[in-house]
């Protein structure tokens, strides 16, 4: 699977799905999206002028962004279902990204996500993903 066809996939075809299985390619691809679409709609909010700043007891500021709020807000629901998917890929439940709230959780995670797919029927999904 390419950039385009896992962008494509976890937008259009699964943004609400978090049956079935999602390959590392897809996940990954998709990850890739996110971080450059923050950086870019982040670079975009400065450049045009579109961050608030907003002063809270002295000195700590709070500044807000338009478009990265906006492209925020579009992209977590399919973060976490193709996250989700990515999981049930290697035969582990979607409930293991809570791990990601804990300091040491995000190792164990960081692996799942990054291992192989398992090339076996499992009780999320009856046929295997696509290997990459």
């Amino acid at each position: 699977m390419n950039f385009t066809q896992a962008v494509k996939t976890v937008l259009f075809k699964k943004y609400f799905s978090i049956h079935g299985r999602a390959s590392r390619s897809e996940y990954w691809w998709f990850f890739l999206f996110c971080v450059v679409g923050s950086l870019l709609f982040d670079y975009l909010d400065n450049a045009l002028g579109f961050t608030a700043g907003f002063m809270y007891e002295g000195d700590i500021e709070v500044k807000t962004q338009l478009l990265y709020g906006i492209f925020t807000l579009l992209t977590i629901i399919p973060s976490i279902c193709v996250a989700t998917r990515r999981l049930h890929d290697v035969n582990k439940s979607g409930w293991w990204q809570l791990l990601i709230f804990t300091i040491i959780g995000l190792i164990p995670l960081i692996y799942w996500l990054i291992k192989k797919s398992i090339n076996e029927e499992n009780k999320w999904s009856e046929t295997p993903s696509i290997k990459t």
